[in-house]
């Protein structure tokens, strides 16, 4: 890159090539010195620019450059809405139902909306679940139809995010396929781009090549979801209903429960310069070694169970059969809780799985083979029961007296609990087996009275018969199968004056 001293150098070489203007060079004249030293510091800017141009297409520094690599990628920057479930108090004399749909506000004025339905009997307290977003309902008229005709989404007014959209016409909803993969002339899909402006498209298709094509007059309605991303609403503060359909409605008391999703803001400008570098992050379509169990709880991260296994584990558990052939098997159970669920109440009597038959199935389990056949249609999707195991587990504790022993027995089970307990990710993901070695280590990691020198531990895990892995096990540790002993050795921790 040239610099400001080499044009400077440059002029002041070729000055004794005019003899009227060379004495007054040498002078110091500014009315001289003035534009040539004005044309330098342009020359050194344009330089700079150009130096910075030729590396750019590598080094992505400019902010235009990225989000232009982003939209030529497919990135649409969104944000993640937060999950939330609430205690509702019913301080009337009648039963009250909560209907999912209906819109809460918490204490800072942010809108949710009910995901779970709930019963809250008089005088008793239920808890739903709510997803904190709003919608906003745009009407679009087609006009100038073109293949690939696209619908800008308008950017929220206030400091929210983008965080979703549905598209409907007249002949009901349009199912959302990131880059018409796997999609046929005719399939009633859109597709969602944003430019290197981040402004953000609906797409639809082109007739006779791939999906559908919207003809002018076509009323078109887009359900824009807008969500304020991460949040983080302190326990136990109030929500209310948006609007009151009846008087009973004022008896029943809100409450934040617990926070189940934090929910994220769409990625920063240095965030999304190495996002675009990393396929595999950002392609929500790929389906990378087969990984259908990563694809199906990305899109549905709330699940309480969910396996998902091929023929071959299949057939490790229950035997071949030519009905297996090209077959991806899932058990799931979700939050709703609609789906069935089979129990085992002891490893030596196994329950086997139940098949679903496809027009039993329920809306979540509709969503997930949709969501396995748009990444590959290849695949015959069957659906099998999960069956509850809980594992039995005993453990054995003494500590020092200095420590009281109801203490001691609370942090055990509270460790056990996070880590193997009903709600664990391990447990979500059907891989849920306690090794003794990691007991042990997590016991003592997290029980200040187990790692001392006097202490001592002894954990004894029910397995399972056999070594064969049964995939549709949904197996945690629950309350009553968790057994603490906890008793007390007659010496106190090293201490002064005591």
């Amino acid at each position: 890159m040239l610099i400001k001293a080499d044009f400077q150098r440059a002029i002041r070489d070729s000055i004794a090539s005019y003899p009227a203007v060379a004495p007054l060079y040498q002078a110091g004249d500014p009315r001289i010195l003035q534009h040539l030293d004005a044309m330098a510091t342009m020359l050194a800017m344009f330089s700079a620019q150009l130096e910075t141009a030729m590396a750019e297409p590598f080094d992505k520094t400019r902010d235009s450059t990225v989000l232009a690599d982003a939209a030529m990628r497919g990135i649409v920057r969104k944000a993640t809405p937060a999950r939330v479930r609430v205690r509702a108090a019913n301080k009337g004399g009648e039963l009250f139902a909560i209907e999912s749909g209906r819109t809460v506000l918490d204490s800072t004025g942010l809108t949710y909306r009910i995901e779970t339905p709930a019963s809250v009997p008089s005088g008793g307290v239920a808890t739903f679940e709510a997803v904190q977003l709003r919608a906003l309902i745009v009407s679009h008229t087609v006009a100038d139809s073109e293949p690939f005709y696209a619908i800008e989404i308008p950017s929220a007014e206030d400091d929210s995010f983008l965080c979703g959209v549905s598209v409907s016409d007249v002949d009901g909803e349009l199912s959302f396929c990131d880059r018409y993969v796997n999609i046929a002339p005719g399939d009633r899909v859109f597709h969602v781009e944003a430019d290197d402006r981040q402004r953000v498209y609906v797409r639809f298709g082109f007739d006779g090549v791939v999906g559908v094509q919207p003809q002018d007059g076509e009323t078109i309605t887009l359900t824009v979801f807008y969500s304020a991303g991460e949040i983080n609403p302190a326990a136990g503060s109030p929500f209310s209903f948006e609007y009151l359909n009846s008087p009973l409605e004022a008896s029943i008391d809100l409450q934040m429960d617990a926070l189940l999703l934090p929910g994220q803001n769409p990625p920063p400008m240095s965030v999304l310069r190495d996002l675009a570098r990393y396929p595999s992050v950002y392609d929500s379509n790929a389906v990378f070694l087969g990984e259908f169990d990563f694809l199906t709880r990305r899109n549905f991260p709330t699940l309480r169970f969910l396996s998902v296994w091929n023929e071959s584990t299949e057939e490790r558990a229950r035997g071949p059969s030519f009905d297996n052939i090209n077959t991806l098997f899932v058990a799931c159970l979700s939050s709703a809780g609609g789906e069935s669920v089979l129990t085992e109440n002891t490893s030596s009597e196994p329950v086997p799985p139940a098949t679903i038959p496809p027009e039993s199935l329920t809306s979540t389990q509709l969503a997930i083979k949709a969501a396995i056949l748009a990444a590959d249609d290849s695949y015959k999707v069957r659906f099998l029961t999960p069956v509850r195991s809980k594992i039995e587990m005993t453990i054995n504790a003494r500590v020092a007296s200095s420590y009281i022993a109801s203490d001691v027995r609370a942090k055990i089970r509270e460790a056990i609990f996070v880590e193997f307990g009903e709600a664990a990710a391990a447990s979500r993901r059907g891989r849920n087996r306690p090794l003794y070695q990691r007991v042990y280590e997590l016991l003592r990691s997290k029980v200040a009275a187990l790692s001392g020198g006097q202490a001592d531990l002894i954990v004894n895990i029910q397995e399972p018969e056999g070594l064969v892995e049964r995939p549709e096990l949904w197996r945690y540790v629950a309350e009553e199968s968790l057994v603490v002993t906890v008793s007390m050795i007659n010496t106190t921790t090293p201490a002064w004056g005591v």
